[in-house]
């Protein structure tokens, strides 16, 4: 053999050799990286994605996520229990990116890189892991209540809302897998809004409604003027007439109204009520019947007045709405005044004070008491005055000059017929029940007194 031909034989094998070698080589760096390749700091020459991502997972502590409740107590997921896996996709992208026939290049430059790892987690394995968590289970789970108006004998209650600590499992759900995802390693369930909600609170528009309409019904005072005394309507009574409408607002209840004016009236009514009266002939205080003088509240006009006095919503003095009230400028808790008409019944005497002084004072005659006739004993008041005028009764008819209607038809006048008043008369030669006054001093009483002036008869 010729040298030439051992040359070119040697050349070729040489060739041959070292296409092979590089071949080789190629496919060895096929899947794994260039030589100066180097992630996350470490050198990953001649490493597979595979080989490299397990010792970077390695490298990190199992995750877990600690759920914090309202309450400060907490739980954990770890990782484990929802199969959390690491990855690192951007390794495989890195290695599809080195070209293996170029592998040789990586002798020349440098080839440093920083990966970010990915997590992953199995869904149904998490669901199950919710499902037995402490929040979910636990025995003392209190659900949302709304926030309400509870009408009581005492006025409408408000009821604030109650947040409990029942949780929305949907929520929940996906408050963790946003959690999770972003590998959180703690949650507030409270922040992430996890839990049932009460439909209705205070801040409500409903309830702001309510509580406003409540306030706008019972805000006012009414007092009650009585003259010698005044009695004081608060709103916290008003409140208690607070009812639901029927059309999910509130009003004062009319019945409720009324049930105060009632007893308004029973406590400061005195028509027909017993009082205590000084007896001029007695020298002594007594106790006279009632009678239709006095004051007397008009129920149904009170309670019209009063609920239109809530409804203006302004506060207010004023004397009660009455059927009947007491003598002009009376101040005195008895009612009667220092202007009156007194009759003793029994001493069948009549006395007329006027301003606390005695303007008169006569005998009368009053009805018969053998015949049933009697006049009555009470309080009363001159109820009108007339002049020539004719009395009638079943079998009489008598013409008198000065009337003064006390009650029914009793009165106060002349009788020409008498000569004599006062002494026993009324025993057995009386009245027909009215007090026959000489006439000088009726005319005298008829010229000084007024419509009414208290009339207090007693025996």
């Amino acid at each position: 053999m010729s040298k030439k031909k051992m040359i070119i034989g040697v050349s070729a094998a040489v060739f041959i050799l070292i296409a092979a070698a590089y071949i080789g080589t190629c496919f060895w760096f096929r899947d794994r990286y260039w030589p100066g390749t180097v992630i996350n700091g470490i050198p990953s020459a001649s490493l597979s994605p595979d080989e490299l991502s397990q010792q970077l997972v390695g490298e990190i502590p199992e995750y877990a996520l600690d759920i914090i409740e309202q309450d400060g107590s907490s739980e954990t997921i770890k990782g484990s229990q929802i199969g959390f896996t690491y990855t690192y996709p951007e390794l495989y992208e890195i290695k599809d990116g080195q070209n293996f026939f170029l592998w040789f290049t990586g002798f020349f430059s440098s080839h440093e890189y920083e990966v970010e790892h990915a997590g992953a987690y199995d869904e149904d394995m998490l669901s199950q892991v919710v499902a037995s968590l402490n929040c979910m289970t636990r025995d003392d789970i209190q659900e949302p209540e709304d926030a309400y108006v509870e009408i009581t004998d005492k006025g409408p209650v408000i009821h604030e809302e109650v947040y409990g600590n029942a949780i929305d499992e949907a929520k929940l759900m996906e408050a963790l897998k946003e959690a999770i995802d972003s590998e959180a390693d703690q949650i507030d369930l409270a922040s992430a809004g996890a839990y049932r909600q009460p439909a209705v609170t205070l801040e409500s528009e409903s309830m702001k409604t309510a509580q406003e309409t409540i306030e706008e019904l019972a805000h006012i005072t009414l007092t009650y003027d009585f003259r010698y005394k005044t009695v004081e309507l608060t709103p916290e009574t008003i409140r208690t007439w607070i009812v639901e409408d029927g059309e999910g607002s509130y009003e004062i209840s009319r019945d409720k109204a009324a049930a105060y004016v009632h007893s308004l009236k029973e406590a400061e009514d005195t028509v027909w009520r017993q009082r205590q009266f000084y007896s001029t002939s007695r020298k002594q205080e007594i106790t006279v019947e009632g009678g239709t003088y006095g004051w007397c509240i008009d129920e149904e006009g009170e309670t019209d007045q009063l609920l239109a006095d809530i409804a203006a919503g302004e506060d207010v003095t004023r004397e009660p709405v009455f059927t009947m009230d007491p003598f002009p400028g009376v101040t005195g808790s008895n009612d009667i005044g220092d202007t009156y008409v007194e009759i003793d019944l029994s001493a069948q005497h009549m006395w007329y004070y006027k301003d606390g002084a005695l303007f008169m004072d006569t005998d009368v005659t009053t009805g018969t008491m053998s015949t049933g006739h009697a006049t009555p004993a009470g309080v009363f008041y001159i109820e009108n005055r007339l002049r020539d005028t004719e009395l009638k009764g079943e079998d009489y008819l008598t013409k008198v000059s000065y009337w003064m209607q006390v009650y029914l038809g009793i009165g106060i006048h002349d009788a020409v017929w008498r000569s004599d008043f006062g002494k026993d008369y009324y025993l057995t030669d009386g009245s027909h029940g009215c007090i026959n006054t000489p006439y000088d001093k009726v005319q005298l009483l008829f010229d000084n007194v007024v419509v009414g002036t208290p009339v207090i008869m007693y025996y």
